[in-house]
């Protein structure tokens, strides 16, 4: 519910907003951090055991032709075992809420200085979307997440790298929305169909444009199951979605709770 505010009644001193957004991140994180475990661990634990498979029976066909330095690594002893990993799961997101809420609170604030909005906390949910395109969706369509037994430990830098220019292309296309939106409303003086419609073809062209020149991500996808594959990527997709809805919902409760408190006084 949209709090009836003037503009300067609504808190927007930096600490407060900072600490507002770590707090949504956290949270968020937590949410995150619980939908991955219930939606990608045990797809996780199939392709891992889909690899062992695999290794094994690589094993057995070689025989004693194959000489123990050339065996695969199923027998070496994994660097973080699987318990520790999915303890660490909800931890990990949890993190990356808190600073992903902090970076979301600050560019919140610089944006909420300068909006023309009669309430400056509607612009919280539409800039979170706006990261979730940006910084989730765009890198999984661009560069879609894999799981265990696709892709070698030896190429984890390369994938990495083109994940991040996957980001990078996302924000691009998002700041090009941004500024044809305003030029055009700048010339026109109000939102129409076409000012809506341009920077949203264009956002998109960057991206189509974007995806072309990326280099192939080299993975071998031959065996693999498609439905594990997929099943993957939409669990990873969950993942973010909630990461990025639940951080604007909690910050937007928040901030309006902050200025109903400011309105008091």
């Amino acid at each position: 519910m949209s709090l009836t505010l003037e503009p300067r009644t609504v808190p927007l001193r930096l600490r407060s907003a900072l600490v507002r957004g770590l707090l949504a991140g956290l949270v968020a994180g937590v949410l995150a951090g619980g939908v991955g475990f219930w939606t990608g661990e045990a797809l996780i634990d199939q392709a891992i055991a889909l690899e062992n498979t695999e290794t094994t029976d690589h094993h057995h066909t070689a025989g004693s032709t194959t000489e123990p330095h050339d065996h695969k690594h199923s027998d070496e002893e994994v660097l973080i075992p699987r318990d520790v990993q999915r303890a660490g799961l909800v931890l990990a997101t949890a993190l990356t809420g808190a600073a992903t809420g902090m970076i979301f609170a600050s560019i919140w604030f610089l944006k909420s200085r300068r909006s023309r909005l009669d309430q400056p906390l509607d612009g919280i949910m539409p800039l979170a979307v706006s990261g979730w395109v940006a910084v989730a969706a765009v890198p999984w369509l661009v560069i879609p997440p894999n799981p265990p037994a696709l892709g070698s430990s030896d190429s984890i830098d390369y994938r990495t790298g083109l994940w991040l220019l996957a980001v990078l292309l996302g924000l691009a296309a998002l700041i090009i929305w941004f500024v044809l939106k305003k030029w055009i409303d700048s010339r026109t003086g109000q939102s129409s169909a076409v000012s809506n419609g341009i920077p949203v073809l264009a956002a998109i062209a960057i991206v189509l444009l974007g995806w072309q020149m990326l280099p192939a991500s080299s993975v071998d996808y031959a065996g693999f199951p498609g439905d594990l594959l997929w099943n993957f990527r939409l669990a990873s997709a969950a993942t973010q979605l909630t990461l990025w809805l639940s951080m604007g919902l909690v910050f937007q409760f928040l901030m309006e709770r902050s200025a109903r408190k400011s309105a008091r006084l």
